[in-house]
Order: structure tokens, then sequence, then C-alpha cells
């Protein structure tokens, strides 16, 4: 106790800051806080504290940099940059975009690079080396304190708050003026693990060495799951053990084994369809018709709104629109712009009358080409693949199916806007995350074409299996040899010695997996967000306002707590892991906490003052 009370002395003049989680978005925040505190040219003593569940300060579990080089971004270089054009700038003046930074690293050209996939550990690096840079040339009156520990139980004394972690000593940490939450996927039950793992079901797969280091070779996996994890899953037991791929540059690889693989893998899903892959150059660069600002403007007046009534034909028209003005223009026609739909539609019809062999727009063969299908064939699935890398090589300048797909993202930030702070009525809200948005993923952000393509190497070398991908379940059967059983349709059935799920965890109703957010819920500290327009819809996120606070579960604004990323969908849309613009509450957080410090300080001077006059 007496380095705790002694602790307490010591620091009863500063103003304490905890952060979370410190992953990209921690990182973020520390940034813009650093920068605000500096440009205020604040003197009284800061102390920062950051936990973070390993050492990877900035990269967190995703991007850590001891994971393997075959694990890819599906985002291209161009797109990344740890630092922000705000003011203030950043505290220091090297602040190198991801692309500035490989090009030195590499010593390779900037315009080689940038529309080029690069591993997660190589963008893993940049953010640590950001993170680093920052905390070697901190103002002097800023004490940052990082702890590798993961944050599990939260009190509120007064106006402030205690931290405690998973090892429960008690008053190790200062209380708290300002925390904020940026606990990624840790906080919905994502079990990163630190140390190996050797059971039969593997919840998680990151870090994908001690996840899955334990699979022997010719063992019969099947994967939950057909999305980017998947994928990563696949690459893991297969060319991270020493399998080889022949034929890059070309249109088709080969896959040589290293004899350390799985004899089979399975993967399954809801759907059984692949990601659309991507390639890294740009989306059309084209105004959005029914999308536009104006349309958005209105529909935030009016909410909450109907999805599938009001938001859905106008995504529709959309991608629809993408797609007609490429198949057009490989026709040499072209569409006359306008903002009826119908005058479009005359325009379409006029079009497949002279060109009767074009493929029609179709909304729901672009969703699910298979729709009246309960299963597939490995064959069909394998097919598909190659179709979709046909279309994404050609880009969406000149596949219309490839303009289509990207429509979303096109008008995901538009949308965000509306869907945020319960923008739909609920039974919109519950029907778009259960349905809409892994659709739009899939269709929409997927896997870079390199990847796509060793995953259909792997199909025909007989390790992937797409046999089970739609209309299957499975049941765990300890009465066998095996962990349990495939089960597909017709009283097909594989059995299986490990079961992997390939689904990244995201927030819920029915279940709160992290204590830290339990301990929030119980204390009353904070409260789940409840969309109640029409019907009730509890999407599983911590309820908060507008700049990021949570509320508490009496309904008031707890000043000292924020949440920034992924604790805060559910009120919001894809916070995007490395964006430092969607959804940023990280800005105005560092700003009114630098804003309260100012406020202490000058309190504090004026104290000051009257002591010595008195």
């Amino acid at each position: 106790m007496v380095r705790a009370d002694t602790e307490r002395m010591e620091n009863a003049s500063t103003y304490n800051i905890a952060i979370v989680g410190v992953g990209p978005k921690g990182y973020y925040a520390f940034e813009r806080l650093l920068a605000q505190l500096k440009a205020r040219e604040i003197q009284d003593p800061i102390a920062i504290h950051l936990f973070n569940q390993n050492k990877f300060f900035a990269a967190g579990n995703v991007y850590r940099p001891d994971q393997a080089s075959y694990l890819l971004m599906n985002y291209a270089n161009k797109n990344i940059n740890s630092w922000t054009d705000e003011e203030p700038r950043a505290i220091i003046d090297e602040t190198p975009n991801f692309v500035n930074w490989l090009s030195k690293k590499a010593q390779v050209p900037e315009s080689q690079i940038g529309e080029e996939f690069s591993s997660r550990a190589t963008v893993g690096s940049y953010l640590m080396e950001g993170f680093d840079r920052l905390g070697n040339n901190l103002p002097e009156n800023i004490r940052l304190v990082k702890h590798i520990r993961t944050v599990t139980d939260i009190e509120k004394h007064g106006e402030k708050f205690r931290l405690y972690t998973q090892e429960k000593e008690e008053d190790e940490f200062p209380e708290f003026d300002r925390i904020l939450l940026t606990t990624g996927h840790l906080g919905c039950g994502a079990g990163f693990l630190e140390e190996n793992h050797f059971g039969h079901s593997i919840d998680f797969v990151y870090p994908t060495h001690l996840a899955l280091g334990h699979i022997e070779a010719g063992a019969q996996v099947a994967i939950k799951g057909f999305g980017l994890t998947s994928i990563d899953a696949i690459l893991a037991l297969t060319e991270v053990r020493g399998g080889q791929f022949a034929g890059a540059g070309s249109d088709k690889l080969t896959y040589m084994p290293s004899g350390k693989e799985p004899d089979k893998i399975f993967p399954f899903s809801r759907t059984g369809l692949p990601m659309m892959p991507r390639t890294g150059t740009m989306d059309i660069d084209a105004p959005l018709f029914f999308f536009r600002e104006d349309v958005i403007a209105w529909l935030k007046s009016i909410k909450p709104i109907s999805f599938e009534k009001t938001i859905l034909p106008l995504i529709i028209k959309e991608c629809a629109h993408s797609y007609y003005s490429v198949l057009f223009r490989k026709y040499q026609q072209e569409i006359i712009h306008h903002s009826t739909y119908g005058f479009s539609i005359s325009q379409i019809e006029a079009f497949h009358k002279a060109f009767p062999e074009a493929e029609r727009f179709s909304w729901e063969k672009l969703l699910d080409p298979f729709s009246n299908q309960p299963t597939l064939t490995h064959q069909q699935v394998a097919d598909y693949i190659e179709k979709l890398l046909l279309e994404a090589e050609k880009g969406p300048e000149e596949s219309p199916l490839n303009a289509a797909f990207g429509t979303w993202r096109r008008i995901s930030s538009g949308f965000n806007e509306i869907y945020s702070f319960g923008g739909l009525d609920a039974a919109s809200h519950r029907l778009f995350d259960r349905n809409y948005f892994g659709l739009f993923n899939r269709i929409a952000y997927g896997p870079p074409v390199k990847n796509m393509k060793k995953i259909l190497a792997l199909a025909e070398a007989g390790i992937v299996d797409f046999g089970f991908a739609r209309g299957s379940t499975f049941e765990v059967n300890e009465s066998s040899d095996a962990y349990g059983f495939l089960k597909g349709e017709n009283q097909k059935e594989q059995a299986i010695d490990y079961l992997i799920n390939a689904r990244i965890p995201r927030n819920k109703d029915s279940e709160t997996p992290s204590p830290l957010y339990r301990s929030i819920l119980e204390k009353g500290i904070g409260r789940k967000f409840m969309n109640a327009s029409g019907s009730i819809y509890t999407p599983g996120c911590m309820d908060m306002d507008e700049k990021g606070k949570m509320i508490a579960k009496d309904g008031t604004v707890q000043e000292g707590i924020a949440l920034y990323g992924t604790p805060t969908e559910g009120l919001t849309l894809d916070n995007d892991t490395l964006s430092r613009k969607r959804n940023n509450f990280a800005s105005q957080w560092a700003e009114e906490v630098a804003k309260a410090v100012e406020k202490k300080e000058t309190i504090n001077i004026s104290n000051e003052y009257e002591s010595k006059l008195y």
C-alpha cells in the first residue's frame, strides 16, 4: 500500500488519461491528444496510460508484425496513411504515408507500389514506427506509461475512474480523469491468443501461428466462414507451412504441397459464396446519381426511415446505373445521365433490344447467382471464383459486374451518415445488421486477386473442397474418432478433426463476452443502445452521444469515458480499422480532453495566485 499511496500523492496534481486498447484507433487518438496538448502549450503534468493486450502498441492484434508475410491487406497501399492533415498538426515534422514509408524501406519507386497489397505485418511495422517516434518526442510535461495488460474492470469514484486488469492488483493505477475505450474486436469477444492453442475447436484464428499450429498434417478441417479470415486460415495451413505457388504473374497459379498440409479443408457459410476479389486500381471516378448529397441530407431529416422501402431502392438504382454505364461504353453507346430512374429504364430497354446478347443487370443475380439452389457443388463454386477473378482483373472501368459491386464502396460513407445513431427504424436496423452488412462486405471488400487465385489453386490441388460450402451444419460427435461431422443435404457427411470459426465477432445484444463491458453494464456506468423506433432492436453496442461519450444506465452522459472504433459499431457503421476519417471520434475527444486539462491548469494558476496573496 505504501507504493500506491506514494503514487497517489505524486499524481495529486497530474491529469491522468487512459486509452484502453492501442491498435490503430488507440494510436490515432494518442496522436491527436498529443497534438492538442502541445498546441495549447499546457505546462501542468499529464500522464497518458496506454493499456494493450500485448507489446505491439499501435499495431494491435490485427497488424502485429510477427505474423506471416502471406497474410495480406485487402486495402491497397495508396489508401493507407496513419497521419492526418488536421489542425493542430502532429508533434513531429516527418509524417509519411504508407507508400512514402515503404518506398524508402524497400528502395522501390512509389509509382510501383501504390496499387499493390502489402502484408499486415508490414503495415504493423509502419504503425509501430510512427507510434515510437511520437513516444520519443513527447513534450516535457507529458509522461507516457505503457501497460501490457488487459483491462477487465472499471469503477467510478466521484468524477474519476479506476481501472483493474486481469491481475487484479488494486491501486496499481491512479484514478483517471479521462478514459477512451478503443478495445477493437477484443471487446466483442475475439480471443486473440498469447500462447499455443491445442483444442479441436478453434474459436478465433489470430494470431494464426498460435491458433492453428497444432493442426497436424493429413487432418480433415472444416472452416466456418468464407471471408477474409477464412482465406487467412487456409493460407496459414498451406503456404505458411512451406507449400509454394508456381506461376506468379500468370493468369493461373499451381500449388506445390509441402506435405505438412491438412488432407482436406472444407469452408462453409450461410451463402457458400466467395468474396469479390480486388485489384488496387481506383474505383470509378464519377458522381453518384441517386445517392447524392442532397438526397442524403433529406433522408437524414426524416429519419428514422425504412431500409427496404426507402434506401434499398436507391442502392439498387445506383448499382444498375454503374453497371449500365460500363456496359453501354463497351458497345460504344452513351447512357444519358438523368436523376429520373424511369428515363434510364427506357434507355436500357432500347439498348437490350439493339444488343440482345448483352447480359441484363439483375439485383438478385448480383447478390446470389445460385439463389434457387439449397446447396452448391465444388465445381460451381470454383467456376464462380474464376468468373469473379476475370471480372476483378478487368477493373471497374471495363467490367459492368465489377462496377456494380464497387458501388457500395462509393455510397457507404453517405449511408453511414443515415444509419448512425438510430437513423433506421428498429426493424430496418436489425435487417441491415443481420442480412445486408455481410452481403455488402462480400461484394465490396474482398481479398486481393492474388490471394483468391491461391484459393482456387488449392481447390484444383484437391486440398480445399467446396462441396459443403452452402447448406451445411457441423455436429460434434463424441462417440467417433473424429471431433465431429460436417453434414450437408441428402445425408452427405464428412468426418472432421478440427473446426475453425473464421468469423470475426461483432457486438451482440444476446451476450457481452468482454469482462470490461460486463463490468460497465453491471455497475450502471454504461448501458446498451436500444433502437425503439417502431419496434425494439438492440445491436449490442454501448450507448453513447454523438461525440462518442458513454451514456450511463440512468441516461446521463459520462464526461470521463468515450468510445472509438469497433465498440461503436451498431450505432455507427463500418469503422474501417485504418481510416482516420470514418466515424472520427478521436479528434473531438482529444480536443475536449485538452480543453479540460487547460481549464484545470487555469484554475490551478488562479488558486496558486490567491494563496500567494493571502
